[in-house]
């Protein structure tokens, strides 16, 4: 007997055909529940732009036990020989070899609607500041304003669709955070807007000839930028002679990207070990300049189509007075063909401002959770679990799972989206020893 024969089966609508939008469909399908998962794109998309990146987590990491049960009892064998093995899969291999034939099995075939784009939801007869924090809010189900695509240049339409549950999974993707100092565009960002990369192109490959023999900016700290600038010295050694250069700007002080107690040698993760000492190196390298404690102050467009652009710079070990007086802006104007914006990604949350969510002033996540991260590790490896009431707004019935429950925090991994899956659905069916990941063969 499903646990949903027990309790009402419920209408449960998911934002994002993500990985972990379908592996929330997956477990809420098990469990009897009526799911519909609407995607903006097409599924896995945002895996789909990093599909040539190397994740730093291995397949096991990656995978549920729920979901691989799926696909072996829909006789889909995955490529993988080995899906609890300890190799890091690539963006493409995780969408080819999982995601997309999660999509194919009987538990979510014609679940997953692409092109589908929420817009926003809100709760029938109910304004956001009614009833609030009242459980009686839930009566009233979820209203669901969707765009779709009627016919190949047929232009948008819109319908609406209702849902008791509404679960986001989005993810972050889609709203880049600006390259400007303090969080804030640039002067002339905004206007170079579809100039500016926001993940890492495929430089070695596809986007090969956007970068060889040209003049690159980075902008960012993470591993992001960090993957960049080593695809960069790449091609740099395989066309020494194509005059490629680059410039990192990192806004921290730093004599290198990574300190050596970061890339430490028995760091679990050996991929990402291996991107910090190659970023490091990369640094050194004839034709890249990176410079510390750098920021973009603004930019403009050229009339040969180059980008100007102007950097800040603030002393080493000086913090600057509030007004910035300390600042130091650089004397040339630096000009490029190609600006890679990595500075990481924040939430939508547009799409739920009509819902009563309470939110973390710092991390725009939800403020439960964000509470119980707080003074956490900025390790992924090192984040806490935190229980099911984590997860609870004052909105009945709404959730934000995955990457965007992180909000502007980047220190998510998949399996902790796992954990947040098996958490809602324990308070969803009000078990709180339900776990059906354990229960297809191991624990999430």
């Amino acid at each position: 007997m499903s646990a949903a024969s027990v309790h009402q089966v419920k209408r449960i609508a998911v934002i994002g055909a993500g990985p972990i939008g379908l592996e929330a469909a997956l477990y809420a399908t098990a469990l009897g529940h009526d799911v519909v998962v609407y995607e903006r794109g097409d599924v896995a998309q945002a895996v789909a732009t990093w599909r040539h990146v190397t994740l730093f987590s291995p397949w096991r990491m990656n995978t549920s036990s729920l979901g691989r049960r799926a696909l072996r009892e829909a006789g889909i064998q995955m490529a993988i020989a080995d899906p609890n093995s300890d190799r890091c899969p690539t963006g493409a291999e995780l969408i080819e070899s999982y995601l997309r034939p999660l999509t194919q099995t009987p538990a979510l075939r014609g679940r997953v609607l692409p092109h589908q784009r929420v817009v926003a939801v809100g709760r029938p007869w109910l304004l956001k500041g009614e009833q609030i924090g009242k459980a009686s809010r839930a009566e009233h189900g979820f209203r669901l304003l969707i765009q779709t695509e009627r016919d190949v240049g047929a232009g948008p339409s819109e319908r609406v669709e209702s849902a008791d549950v509404l679960l986001d999974c989005s993810g972050t993707f889609f709203c880049p955070n600006p390259i400007g100092q303090g969080g804030i565009a640039a002067v002339g960002e905004r206007g170079l807007a579809a100039r500016i990369w926001h993940h890492v192109p495929d430089i070695l490959g596809r986007d090969r000839d956007r970068f060889v023999g040209r003049r690159v900016l980075i902008v960012g700290g993470g591993h992001s930028a960090a993957t960049a600038a080593v695809l960069l010295g790449e091609l740099m050694a395989q066309s020494p002679g194509a005059g490629t250069q680059a410039i990192w700007a990192h806004r921290d002080e730093a004599a290198a990207p990574y300190p050596l107690a970061a890339s430490a040698a028995d760091d679990p993760l050996p991929e990402r070990r291996r991107l910090h000492l190659a970023a490091n190196a990369v640094t050194e390298q004839p034709g890249l300049r990176f410079l510390p404690s750098t920021v973009v102050s603004g930019l403009q467009i050229h009339g040969d189509g180059a980008i100007g652009v102007r950097l800040t710079q603030r002393p080493a070990g000086d913090q600057g007075s509030a007004a910035g007086s300390a600042d130091r802006a650089l004397p040339d104007e630096l000009v490029v063909d190609e600006i890679l914006g990595l500075t990481g990604y924040g939430p939508d949350r547009s799409i739920y401002e009509q819902l009563q969510v309470h939110e973390c002033y710092a991390s725009l996540g939800p403020m439960k959770l964000a509470a119980a991260l707080l003074g956490a590790s900025g390790d992924c490896l090192a984040q806490p679990t935190p229980g099911p009431e984590t997860l609870r707004n004052p909105e009945p019935g709404f959730f934000i799972l995955g990457a965007k429950s992180y909000g502007r925090n980047s220190a998510f991994l998949l399996q902790i989206g796992h954990a947040q899956i098996r958490s809602v659905f324990q308070l969803l069916q009000g078990q709180p020893e339900l776990d059906l990941y354990a229960d297809a063969g191991d624990r999430a």
